[in-house]
């Protein structure tokens, strides 16, 4: 076994140096934003074409008219060959991080492509981003096991006549992310054998790495095209996700900084700690108020809990791509200007591409208003930085109709014309 000598670290607290974030893979890390994408196969879309993004980029339209699935879809495309993540935030988390067995985690991974009716199944989302003339190429195939022939048999053309009930475990991905339960709804326990449910490949420009997709799944993970986070409207409920935010903060330096900034919203905070308990267990991200007393985070309501989840995520995770389900929800009207105006400056200081979908048109006008009105933060000599797309459903559902404007455009149409955007 080689050895490694270890030189000595300074303390960066005895030398005066705050902790940085350490300098990631440039293979992703120096990619710009994404400024169109091609969604052929995936959930609903036969094919798809999305052209103009900005950094901000905000989807509007009816329910079942494919909004999240356009999220999905250009998340997928920056997990590249990465398929932990897109298992964890594209196949499982639709219907939570549970599954009753083998079954349903191969008809989960069926339903993410748009024709179903003979395998393999096959899904394809190209991009481009700013500043590379290259198209970037992502194709996902799955040939089935013969195991996942019971879902269908005259699609497989094939019966396995086995029940794999017996098959399930309580094996995770990561932690909190996947758990198995029996036919009454409990967790099961037992440690059992991998079933094999197919073959999985993905091809990123040519380039293939494919293996074998087992349940429970056991999948290490790979380089992703770009680095993106996925956040729907309860992530920052996950038991997890406010001690993971603030040790991002804690250790990279950055806790003071972001604590003024939740002041900025809400004012009684004065801190932001985190303390074990006594017998040394980790306890939850505690918030000292204005009366001195220390209350936990998950004690406030949901709109404070999301702001502290959102920023903090856009903070930490910079020169990614956020995908952000229905920005609105859990936040008052009255606060929907001050989250706008944070959002637009957090994706320029920090270099972060934002999608983000909402039914509700009042946050457009709020939205469009912090912006481009009178008090707005973006001036008529400023590069607009959002794209506004409103998304409709066509008789031809997989091709559904997308109409875009920048966002000085949707402004001046709401204000003028009162142009539906949803």
């Amino acid at each position: 076994m080689a050895s490694h000598s270890r030189k000595k670290r300074k303390n960066p607290q005895k030398s005066g140096r705050q902790l940085t974030k350490p300098k990631q893979d440039q293979a992703y890390q120096s990619r710009g934003m994404y400024s169109s994408v091609v969604i052929e196969e995936f959930r609903l879309f036969e094919n798809l074409k999305l052209n103009g993004f900005a950094k901000v980029n905000i989807f509007f339209g009816p329910n079942n008219s494919g909004k999240t699935s356009i999220l999905e879809a250009i998340y997928t495309h920056a997990c590249g060959f990465n398929f932990v993540p897109f298992l964890g935030q594209v196949v499982l988390k639709r219907q939570g991080a549970t599954l009753t067995g083998t079954l349903d985690l191969g008809e989960r991974l069926i339903t993410v492509f748009r024709e179903p009716s003979s395998p393999p199944y096959t899904f394809t989302i190209s991009a481009k981003v700013i500043g590379d003339p290259s198209t970037h190429i992502v194709a996902s195939t799955f040939h089935p096991s013969a195991e996942l022939s019971d879902l269908d048999p005259r699609a497989f053309g094939q019966f396995s006549g086995s029940f794999l009930s017996s098959l399930q475990t309580d094996a995770q991905l990561d932690e909190n992310t996947l758990q198995v339960l029996d036919q009454q709804g409990r967790v099961l326990s037992a440690q059992v054998p991998s079933a094999f449910l197919g073959r999985w490949e993905t091809k990123l420009n040519g380039k293939l790495h494919d293996f074998d997709l087992l349940f429970p799944p056991a999948i290490t993970t790979a380089s992703p095209f770009k680095l993106a986070q996925m956040h729907d409207i309860l992530s920052h409920r996950s038991p997890n996700s406010d001690v993971k935010v603030f040790s991002y903060l804690k250790r990279y330096g950055i806790l003071p900084e972001f604590a003024k900034e939740m002041q900025q919203i809400f004012p009684e905070i004065c801190e932001i700690d985190q303390i074990p308990y006594p017998d040394g267990t980790r306890s939850p991200v505690y918030i000292v108020v204005s009366d001195g007393q220390r209350r936990p985070l998950y004690a406030f309501g949901d709109g404070m809990r999301r702001w502290f989840y959102l920023l903090g995520h856009m903070l930490v995770n910079q020169n990614s791509l956020h995908c952000i389900e229905e920005i609105d929800a859990t936040f008052h009207p009255a606060a929907h200007q001050d989250l706008s105006r944070l959002l637009i400056r957090y994706a320029e200081k920090f270099k972060n591409q934002l999608f983000l979908t909402s039914h509700s048109i009042e946050f457009a006008d709020e939205f469009l208003g912090a912006l481009y009105g009178e008090e707005g933060v973006i001036s008529l000599n400023d590069e607009d930085p959002v794209r506004v797309f409103t998304v409709k459903p066509s008789e031809d559902i997989a091709r559904p109709e997308i109409w875009s404007l920048s966002g000085r455009e949707a402004y001046e149409m709401r204000r003028n014309y009162e142009l539906e955007l949803r």
